[in-house]
This record gives C-alpha cells, structure tokens and sequence, in this order.
C-alpha cells in the first residue's frame, strides 16, 4: 500500500521528529483498528470460530463463498 497509509505515515513521521526506533513502530502499530488493518481481526475470528466449530475446511470454504 505504500507509504501513504495511517500507520506507514505515523511511523516516518514520529521517525522523523527524532524519536527511537520502537517508539517509531510504536505509532504505527497503534493505528491498526477498524478502519486499517481491522480486517485481518475478523478474519481471524472466522477462523477461530471455524476451527472450533468442527467444521471440514472444504465445507467451511464452500460455505463462506
């Protein structure tokens, strides 16, 4: 995606106002919510409650499609 997303641009720009390394990442990472990176959440839940649900994985797949 670039550089241009929430988390990418909070970690070049606390990099660049002189802050460390893991304060740097630090900002990006804080970003992930809902409206970025939030999609990797649910996915795991799916798989989650997939696994847990005793489900075959082929079925599990023809029924998500």
């Amino acid at each position: 995606h670039g550089p241009a997303v929430s988390g990418a641009h909070n970690t070049i720009v606390t990099a660049r106002a002189g802050k460390d390394l893991v304060s740097s990442l630090c900002s990006g990472l804080l970003t992930i919510g809902p409206r970025f990176g939030g999609a990797l959440d649910d996915a795991a839940k799916m798989f989650a409650e997939a696994q847990g649900s005793g489900i075959a994985p082929g079925a599990w797949i023809e029924k998500m499609k």
